[in-house]
């Protein structure tokens, strides 16, 4: 008996070695049979965003560091993976982003618990790292929080050639950093068709969350992207259907119809550059739109944005961003969403981005 357990202890006995590299900190493990298994434990998370913003409407001008963010993700297991993020100048308070854990029990189902992005917005309408503008578009600014506490489940459909993934999640519908008690859950899902990274891309998605006068807010959009190595565009639309009701802001009544609608449209291409100090540089363009039901009342609201990125020649993502935004407001007041009159203005923006991952 004694025999027989030392040689199932040394058949499982493993070797575990930690190293750093260019990835972050990589856990080896030797197993008993020889086999070599890899995790990458700690891999660091840094984004700064500062910025200069001209409004050539008013004349007034403002610096601002919009994103200072360190975090980390990681492998626990073949299994289990974590991030944490956490943003020290989110309008000047320190904020928790990231915070959850994913269980992946097979190749095709994944499973986050914890606070994460929501499945109605896509990464370039809302990750800082992620969106090719100084200003996100409509849709990622005035629908809804972009992240949420809760359970979210993805199930690969097809996995291989053109990929098909369904998502589906639940959450408390109190934003991030807000653990609530509520008698009702925000829930929403969507549908994927192709590859986040090149390709054709599509979703259809939708979100049904409780607002404050306990009636529901229905949201659904759909958008489409085409990417590959020299250029991308993408597009999308998205509608919130609210009960109609009169909103009090600055002491005024303001018309909010049924339906808050959201559309853009917006190309970018990559251009090679010559020379040790610049990698590329990405001339971009941006049509979006904003209203209430602007299908019977046309646009409230509508902003050309045209830019450059300089992409700098670094290990790291790092560019410097040049925008211009030209709005066009007609009589539909808008004013409900903006949280400072300056969000209308035509600005003339300068950015520097720094992303570590």
């Amino acid at each position: 008996m004694v025999a027989t357990l030392f040689v199932v202890v040394g058949a499982v006995a493993q070797e575990t070695s930690f190293k750093f590299t260019g990835q972050g900190l990589i856990k080896s493990v030797v197993n008993g049979n020889g086999t070599v298994e890899q995790y990458n434990v700690f891999k660091p998370i840094v984004l700064f965003k500062s910025k200069y913003e001209l409004s050539t409407t008013n004349g007034e001008s403002r610096f601002s560091v919009r994103h200072a963010t360190l975090g980390a993700r990681g492998e626990v297991s073949k299994y289990l993976s974590y991030c944490y993020h956490i943003d020290f100048c989110t309008e000047s308070k320190v904020t928790v982003l990231d915070l959850y854990a994913r269980f992946t029990p097979t190749g095709r189902w994944t499973i986050t618990l914890g606070q994460q992005y929501h499945p109605l917005f896509n990464s370039w309408t809302v990750a800082p790292n992620d969106v090719d503008y100084i200003n996100r578009p409509f849709v990622g600014k005035y629908f809804a929080s972009s992240r949420d506490i809760g359970i979210t489940a993805k199930y690969a459909l097809k996995k291989e050639g053109f990929p098909i993934n369904l998502e589906y999640g639940v959450y408390n519908g109190s934003s991030i950093n807000n653990p609530t008690w509520n008698s009702s859950v925000v829930q929403g899902g969507r549908i994927e068709f192709g590859s986040m990274k090149k390709g054709f891309r599509a979703t259809a998605k939708y979100f049904s969350a409780t607002n404050a006068q306990d009636s529901k807010d229905l949201y659904w959009g759909v958008d489409m992207r085409y990417a590959c190595d020299a250029f991308k565009v993408e597009s999308e639309v998205m509608t919130k259907n609210i009960p109609s009701q009169d909103v009090c802001c600055t002491g005024k009544p303001v018309y909010q119809p049924g339906t808050l609608s959201a559309v853009y449209a917006q190309a970018m291409y990559k251009i090679k550059a010559k020379g040790n100090t610049l990698k590329r540089i990405e001339p971009l363009l941006r049509w979006d739109a904003m209203g209430y039901d602007m299908k019977d009342r046309g646009f409230g609201v509508n902003r050309v944005t045209a830019g450059l990125n300089f992409v700098l020649n670094t290990s790291y993502t790092s560019m410097f961003r040049i925008n211009f935004e030209q709005y066009f407001n007609n009589s539909m007041d808008m004013s409900a969403l903006y949280k400072e009159p300056h969000y209308n203005h035509n600005k003339l923006s300068f950015e520097l981005l720094l992303y570590f991952l």
